[in-house]
């Protein structure tokens, strides 16, 4: 027989027992709100990456299409140069897939601006048109490098038609952040945007 002090109390059937539900919804919230953030920030990391991956396409077709060009003499180096990154810029932007090609994402205007003299030689070597820019260097100049490097006179092309010199592409895109936990990080001007940048170079044919 158990001894009195140690029965436990006696408990009335009829009183309600505290009401568990509100603790679990707390903390059903304070698991699934981290969920959330860590599910959309790899959808976002996703995105960031497969804009670099369409960038970096887009920046080759572009160099690819510079490469093979046709040359005209009658042209000159100043208007053949214009032409040229007008073609590059419609093959980048051809090759963007789902990217926008619209501004604030992405701007160029067709045809390309004049190119820039950069040593006073007479043959333009740099074209900048929005998010677009193409240059001329001379043949086998490191990828790390300035193309053409004001600093190094051997880094010019020295031939109008730039047979054997190299055509570098460089593409920017401002990618949409859709996180706002990721746009306090990862945005440095506040427009909520991520900007991406893509280069390639080929030897021009």
């Amino acid at each position: 027989m158990v001894p009195m002090n140690l029965r436990r109390p006696a408990t009335n059937p009829a009183t309600p027992r505290p009401d568990a539900r509100g603790q679990a919804l707390v903390e059903f919230a304070a698991v699934l709100l981290p969920l959330l953030v860590l599910i959309v920030g790899i959808i976002q990391f996703g995105l960031i990456f497969g804009a670099n991956v369409s960038l970096t396409n887009g920046a080759r077709e572009a160099a690819r299409e510079a490469t093979i060009y046709r040359y005209n003499a009658s042209n000159g180096s100043a208007t053949e140069g214009v032409n040229r990154c007008t073609a590059a810029v419609e093959a980048a932007t051809s090759a963007f897939g789902l990217l926008s090609a619209n501004s604030p994402h992405f701007s160029a205007s067709t045809p390309c601006p004049g190119g820039v003299d950069m040593n006073g030689d007479g043959i333009h070597d740099l074209w900048q048109n929005g998010d677009v820019e193409v240059s001329f260097c001379a043949g086998g100049t490191d990828s790390a490098s300035a193309c053409p490097a004001v600093s190094d006179t051997a880094s010019f092309c020295t031939t109008e038609s730039g047979a054997g010199c190299l055509v570098r592409v460089r593409l920017t895109y401002n990618q949409a952040l859709v996180v706002p936990l990721l746009s306090e990080i990862l945005d440095g001007d506040g427009n909520g945007l991520f900007e991406i940048s893509a280069d390639a170079a080929m030897v021009m044919n």
